[in-house]
C-alpha cells in the first residue's frame, strides 16, 4: 500500500468508501426519472449512480441539451433526504475517522452534488471533515478540479495527500491531480485496501 509518512492531507470519495450507498441512489434516480416520465435506471446504468454526478447520469439518458437541462433541474428538487434510510456507513466513523483526524487534515472529494450537505448534517460528517468539496463547486471527476482545491484549501504539496477512491474516475482524478491514489474496496487496482478501516493499520 502507498506509505502514509509524509502525508498530510486524507481525500476521501463519499460514495463506495465512506457510504454503500448504491441502493440509496438507485432509488432516488428511479425517483428522478420518474417524475421526469421516464422509465427506471436501465441495467448499464445501474452501477454508475454510485460515482457518477446527476448531470453525468442525466446526459446518459438524453443527449439533448434543452431536455437533459429539464431532467437536471427535476432532479435537484428532489429531496435527498428521502432516501438516507437506504444509506449504509462503511464503518465506524468515530472510532476511524477519529483517529485519522488526530495525525491529518480530512477532507471530501465527491461527484454529488447538493445532497452531500444533506449527508453531512444527517451524519454529523463535520466532525471529522475540515473541508468537502462537490460538483456544487467543482468539475466532476475524472477532471481534477476538486482534488487540486483540496491541495489549495491546506495549502499543502502533491506529495502531501493522498486521495482514497472505488472507481476509475476516482483513480483517474488522482492520476491527473498528480497525488497518490488507494483503491477501496473490490478494485483489482493497486493498491488498494478493503476498508477504510484499514489505515488505522499503518499509523
Amino acid at each position: 500500500m502507498t506509505s502514509l509518512r509524509n502525508k498530510k492531507l486524507l481525500i476521501f470519495d463519499c460514495d463506495g468508501v465512506l457510504f454503500d450507498s448504491h441502493e440509496a441512489n438507485l432509488a432516488y434516480f428511479d425517483r428522478c426519472l420518474e417524475e421526469a416520465h421516464y422509465p427506471p435506471v436501465g441495467q448499464d446504468l445501474r452501477d454508475k449512480v454510485v460515482y457518477m454526478s446527476v448531470r453525468q447520469l442525466v446526459s446518459e439518458i438524453t443527449s439533448n441539451p434543452e431536455e437533459a437541462d429539464r431532467v437536471f433541474r427535476i432532479c435537484q428538487d428532489i429531496d435527498y433526504a428521502l432516501f438516507i434510510p437506504k444509506l449504509v456507513p462503511k464503518f465506524d466513523f468515530d472510532h476511524v475517522l477519529s483517529r485519522l483526524k488526530k495525525q491529518y487534515h480530512l477532507a471530501i472529494a465527491t461527484n454529488r452534488g447538493k445532497s452531500i450537505d444533506t449527508l453531512s448534517v444527517h451524519f454529523n460528517l463535520e466532525r471529522y471533515f475540515s473541508y468537502r468539496i462537490s460538483t456544487l463547486e467543482a468539475l466532476p471527476k475524472p477532471d481534477p478540479d476538486m482534488l487540486l482545491k483540496c491541495l489549495d484549501r491546506y495549502g499543502v504539496k502533491k506529495t502531501e495527500a493522498l486521495y482514497l477512491g472505488d472507481s476509475i474516475s476516482d483513480l483517474e482524478a488522482a492520476s491527473n491531480a498528480g497525488i497518490d491514489y488507494i483503491w477501496v474496496g473490490n478494485g483489482n487496482e493497486a493498491p488498494n485496501i478493503t476498508s477504510v478501516k484499514d489505515l488505522l493499520s499503518y499509523l
